[in-house]
């Protein structure tokens, strides 16, 4: 990995801390759960999280925004859609992966792939392209 791109990865991070932050405290003011940076460990290898979509001052967001995982692992991703509107459906997309869901409210949908290519890919809703998105770090094997 080239030094480049470790400088990428390390600035990300520092942003993705302060996002999450920042839209924790927004989600607890708006009474929604406050999203979990890290990861829970289901079985050796399987990486868990759970993304969710809200809406925070008239931007809709997937939460946390950065997720890392290393390459190899199973990952497993909890989608849920807690954006309120008439429109109860947003998507979810990691291109490189070829993922592609459509999340309606209150009807959560489990994911799961094998992270078998290094590098930092982006996440994002399809469906509404204006919607900010967040990116998966998959970190070379060791």
């Amino acid at each position: 990995m080239t030094k480049a791109m470790l400088k990428t990865m390390a600035a990300i991070a520092v942003v993705a801390s302060l996002m999450i932050s920042a839209a924790n405290r927004i989600a607890m003011a708006q009474g929604a759960a406050p999203a979990a940076p890290a990861p829970a460990m289901e079985e050796p290898g399987t990486r868990s999280f759970t993304l969710v979509s809200i809406e925070a001052d008239g931007a809709k967001i997937w939460l946390p925004s950065v997720i890392a995982v290393e390459q190899g692992d199973k990952v497993k991703l909890t989608l849920k859609n807690l954006v309120p509107g008439a429109d109860n459906k947003h998507g979810f997309t990691i291109p490189a992966y070829n993922i592609t869901e459509v999340v309606t409210r209150d009807e959560p949908k489990t994911v799961t792939f094998v992270a078998d290519k290094a590098g930092v890919f982006q996440y994002f809703c399809q469906l509404h392209p204006a919607h900010i998105g967040g990116s998966l770090i998959v970190e070379p094997k060791k």
